[in-house]
């Protein structure tokens, strides 16, 4: 076999079988395929696209290129994922919630990506919280706590991580087969054998349109469906920030409120997400039931409760659970406020998180600062008077302050008529 012949078969069109993806996937993985020509073999399968048949075999070969977690020993176990979006911090929300229900999650989370947060950075704002524990370590807290929440190994799905730099550098990234392939080749290694996907899309996700999210969650629930793992997935839209809080400290900000019971769209979101958990996994056969569990979870204190003993488990301190407000710390800070008379009609969302990523910045280079980012004071379909303020960014060195409020400016638009949309779309189940 020649990855030559398998460029030239993809590029034509043509279908590839089981054992050319695990050939090629070996080849990536072990260096004789070389870089330039896995890019030449991206861009044949961008450009001509995966059969369904394909994309669960290039799945698969991905999900067998590195470790593969059995969680069978502690139970059947959860995840859930998101296809990333801006301040979406619905996993803060989600996993100490189903957790104090009695549902086994097994978290594992990646980091910032472009525009959108990782799960990881947050959870690393609990000073001190271990995010790189052993497998052991991660069975043993799921099977005490009933959940934990680590990054990703580099140990799972090697080929992924490869594949997805080369991808970046070459312009083929946005291809659902593709994105499917990354997304289910990872949750299949992780080992949780139910899924709940909330599947963005709008200007803040790597969807664009709602036709776009529900094909990409469709082949996602089939390939579980077809390797034994049981996905549901929410279609949620990610046209403007799921909080007015964008930035690490401030994004763990929004969802501790929201387990001291703010109701907003992180916690409708959030929700759903349970609702749904809860339904696959079995605990509640109604909805109805589910949404009196998620409540009493909330209301009761004892997510809350659940999200301590997670953070602590894992030498994080719980400083900022037991006092939110000391994550919105005095720092300097750029009022941006409505040059017209309005209805604030669209946020670009990517654009707002490229901007919280900017912040970043120290002398041009990116290094972690949790405590900088942008607080939204209006959400889309708002009435804006001349001069009211719109958001208040925060930093705390700029390499060019007018050039930073120029592009801030261009991230939303005022205009005549209010516009609206729905959180959830639609659920696949």
């Amino acid at each position: 076999m020649d990855i030559i012949e398998l460029i030239d078969k993809k590029k034509s069109g043509k279908k590839l079988t089981q054992k050319e993806w695990e050939f090629f996937v070996s080849g990536v993985c072990n260096g004789q395929i070389k870089d330039y020509q896995t890019s030449s073999m991206l861009m044949a399968m961008y450009l001509k696209d995966l059969e369904f048949e394909e994309t669960y075999n290039l799945t698969m070969a991905m999900a067998n290129s590195g470790k593969v977690l059995n969680l069978d020993d502690i139970g059947e176990c959860l995840d859930k994922h998101s296809t990333g979006g801006v301040s979406d911090t619905t996993t803060l929300v989600v996993v100490p919630v189903l957790a104090s229900i009695g549902v086994k999650v097994a978290k594992m989370s990646g980091r910032s990506l472009g525009h959108t947060g990782g799960t990881a950075d947050k959870m690393e704002v609990f000073q001190g919280y271990n995010t790189e524990i052993s497998t052991y370590k991660f069975k043993e807290l799921i099977a005490k706590n009933n959940a934990s929440i680590i990054s990703q190994s580099d140990d799972f799905a090697v080929a992924d991580k490869i594949l997805y730099k080369l991808r970046s550098e070459t312009g083929t990234v946005d291809n659902i087969s593709l994105i499917a392939s990354s997304i289910m080749s990872k949750k299949i290694a992780c080992g949780a054998k139910l899924l709940v996907l909330d599947v963005k899309y709008g200007s803040g996700a790597f969807m664009k349109t709602e036709k776009d999210a529900k094909q990409l969650a469709k082949i996602m629930k089939d390939i579980g469906a077809r390797c034994g793992i049981k996905v549901c997935a929410v279609i949620s839209n990610m046209n403007q920030p799921l909080t007015p809080y964008i930035g690490n400290n401030f994004e763990v900000y929004s969802a501790l409120k929201v387990l001291d019971g703010l109701d907003n769209n992180l916690s409708n979101l959030s929700k759903v997400l349970c609702e749904e958990a809860l339904l696959l996994c079995g605990k509640c056969q109604t909805k109805m039931q589910a949404e009196m569990l998620i409540n009493d979870a909330i209301k009761s204190g004892k997510a809350k409760q659940k999200l301590i003993e997670i953070v602590s488990a894992q030498n994080g301190s719980v400083e900022y659970i037991n006092n939110p407000e000391k994550l919105i710390k005095e720092n300097r800070f750029i009022e941006i406020n409505s040059e017209y008379d309005g209805y604030l009609q669209k946020f670009d969302t990517a654009q707002l998180g490229n901007i919280a990523h900017s912040l970043q910045k120290i002398d041009g280079k990116i290094i972690r600062q949790d405590d900088v980012g942008i607080i939204l004071n209006k959400n889309v379909g708002d009435y804006i008077k001349n001069g009211e303020k719109i958001m208040t960014v925060y930093y705390n060195q700029l390499d060019d302050k007018d050039e930073l409020i120029e592009e801030i400016k261009k991230s939303f638009c005022v205009g005549k008529k209010p516009k609206t949309a729905k959180l959830v779309d639609n659920i696949l189940k």
